[in-house]
């Protein structure tokens, strides 16, 4: 199994080793582990199956992941089917991928241990209040999920269990200082030889032109004279960034708003509580005869914070003394609310306070005052804010009122603009490729090259192309696809075969120079010299030095070859000497990381080939729920 991990394969960036660990731990869908019901599955993997649930959850959290990536942009490219079906599928090969690895993690024997896993639930900062791990907060979310801890901490473990095999994998590749050292000779290498031009306009004249010729090569690239589907339309653009030009928020208006809103720029006073937690279900009078000894206690003169560390069933709070930080009215539950924020006198601490965790002590160990930031710090903000409400309500209002116009008169757009602002505006023709930028969407696009479409000649409904920008669009005219006839493009034709000839001649004067070189022979052309040219000299031909590059150093023979320069004319070039780069110490260290990067990307690429080449894998998701 090592040998076939340690074969190569295509690489795959690091942070997606990471990321793909992380992607199956989303609280926001930790529901669907705890159904009863059996799930339907998109796959099985050696015979246990990746749900439809954890498919969609997976898929959720790559849309919203890429959805911060582009921005604005993602809507194009999720308008578009082929890229969502890309998106579906690489979801499920991710899954399939994790599922791998757990099993195998398994199979090893890896595991992780209790404190592990309540470390690492310590960490996550969705449970954190104030930068610290808040048990209240946490038991209240699972609560608020149907999750329960023991669940929500098996699910810890196997992702847990899964990282730690892929971590050790990927930190086991290490990279030698010799091989350091070699990849910087390597890359700063620097080349010595030859090239002469082989001009392509020196062949030209010699060809002659053959009709048959002209005929086959317009037959094989017909392609190439396909004229696509063009049409010719008119729109109406709706913009919210021209209504928001217009318009202008009155001082009295932020005035009203800021006192109307008055608790968004509040502080609210914060308090800080110790608890001693005694856990019981309802009724549990023997918790509740625990939890009135525990009082007693400390009515006779106990310290809190000692009978919390040997009390409290909140493992977490009862090792600070039962501390639960700093909290805010709203977090907690309401019972234990009622009684905390009761309390008025630091050091004051309630009777025994039942809720649905179990029986609480609560002591006030500290509070501090709220505030209020004054209008003249958030006057702009209120100002963007108020004029944010009106752009989008007007702009909705807007879209609302032409597409019923769009819609009762349907076969013009001029009622639109004679009872608003907005300007009809006419195109020239266009294809799907050379789409004016305000219909240079894919929703448009697809609505506009419909056939349906085209053949009612009508209004399309609203489309939206951003978040602040929508259109209405009418096809006028339009032309199938259509191929340009010979005759038309015959001038083309010809010049095309003549190059090709002339090229074909060139090949070979240049083949003939090739083997002259090749035994030692002069030759009757001038051989441009390459002193010390490195892979990013610029002073001569990308493809000269690319050339220049990709030959083996010569040993007895002499090593020579040719190639095309993007202007048509060839060159050949010869190789004479090779001398090693430098070794520079001060980019030792970033090359290290990077050869340590590649390293890793290729063993885990090959570690997964080897893994499903050994699977049982069926995807079992139909192709309809695929597309969706």
């Amino acid at each position: 199994m090592l040998e076939r991990i340690r074969e190569g394969s295509q690489s795959i960036t690091v942070k997606v080793i990471l990321v793909l660990i992380a992607l199956t731990f989303a609280l926001a869908g930790i529901g669907g582990y705890i159904s009863n019901t059996p799930e339907p599955s998109v796959a099985i993997v050696n015979g246990e199956n990746i749900t439809r649930a954890e498919f969609d959850r997976a898929l959720e959290n790559e849309r919203a992941r890429q959805k911060q990536q582009f921005g604005d942009f993602y809507d194009q490219l999720a308008a578009d089917p082929a890229f969502n079906q890309r998106l579906r599928s690489q979801v499920l090969n991710d899954l399939v991928n994790q599922k791998l690895t757990e099993q195998y993690a398994f199979e090893q024997g890896l595991r992780v241990s209790d404190e592990q896993v309540k470390d690492a639930i310590r960490d996550i900062p969705s449970f954190r209040v104030a930068g610290q791990f808040d048990n209240e907060t946490y038991q209240y979310s699972l609560r608020n999920m149907g999750y329960t801890p023991e669940m929500f901490a098996e699910l810890m473990r196997r992702d847990m269990t899964r990282s730690q095999l892929l971590q050790t994998l990927v930190n086991s590749e290490f990279v030698l200082g010799s091989e350091v050292n070699s990849v910087q000779q390597l890359v700063n290498q620097s080349r010595s030889g030859s090239y002469a031009r082989v001009e392509l306009a020196e062949y030209l004249d010699d060809v002659e032109l053959v009709e048959a010729d002209i005929e086959q090569w317009y037959q094989q690239n017909i392609n190439q004279f396909v004229v696509p589907e063009q049409v010719k339309a008119e729109f109406v653009i709706i913009d919210a960034g021209s209504i928001a030009e217009d318009l202008v928020v009155e001082e009295e208006t932020i005035q009203e708003w800021y006192e109307g809103n008055r608790s968004r720029y509040e502080t609210s006073s914060q308090y800080r509580f110790s608890h001693i937690l005694i856990e019981a279900e309802d009724g549990n009078e023997e918790a509740r005869a625990t939890a009135e000894q525990v009082l007693a206690e400390l009515q006779a003169g106990a310290d809190f914070a000692e009978l919390a560390t040997k009390y409290s069933d909140d493992l977490f709070s009862a090792e600070q003394g039962g501390d639960l930080d700093w909290l805010e009215q709203g977090t907690m539950d309401q019972d234990f609310e009622e009684a905390a924020f009761a309390l008025e006198e630091v050091g004051e601490v309630t009777g025994v306070v039942e809720t649905s965790f179990g029986f609480h002590i609560i002591k006030l160990t500290d509070k501090r005052p709220g505030s209020v930031i004054p209008l003249e710090e958030v006057r702009d903000e209120i100002a963007a804010d108020i004029r944010d409400s009106r752009v989008k309500q007007a702009y909705y209002e807007l879209q609302q009122r032409v597409s019923e116009m769009a819609f009762e008169i349907p076969d013009t757009l001029k009622p639109v603009a004679e009872e608003t602002d907005l300007q009809v505006r006419s195109s020239d023709w266009f294809s799907r490729e050379t789409a004016p930028s305000a219909l240079n969407h894919p929703a448009v696009l697809e609505q506009v090259f419909n056939r349906d479409f085209i053949a009612e000649g009508l209004n399309s409904d609203l489309i939206e192309t951003s978040d602040t920008e929508s259109v209405i669009v009418r096809v006028l005219e339009h032309r199938p696809q259509t191929t340009r006839p010979l005759d038309e493009v015959r001038d083309t034709v010809a010049e095309e075969v003549r190059i090709e000839k002339a090229q074909e001649l060139a090949q070979q004067a240049a083949d003939e120079l090739v083997a002259q070189l090749r035994a030692g022979e002069s030759v009757a052309v001038e051989m441009v010299a390459l002193d010390g040219v490195t892979r990013r000299t610029t002073e001569h031909p990308r493809a000269v030095v690319q050339a220049l590059f990709s030959q083996a150093a010569p040993g007895e023979g002499i090593a020579v070859t040719s190639t095309t320069l993007t202007n048509g004319d060839l060159a050949v070039v010869q190789l004479t000497g090779v001398e090693a780069g430098e070794v520079a110490g001060d980019m030792a260290e970033q090359l290290t990381e990077q050869l340590n990067n590649s390293t890793a990307q290729e063993l885990y690429a090959a570690f997964i080939e080897a893994l499903r080449a050994d699977a049982e894998i069926e995807v079992t998701m139909d192709q309809a729920a695929a597309q969706q």
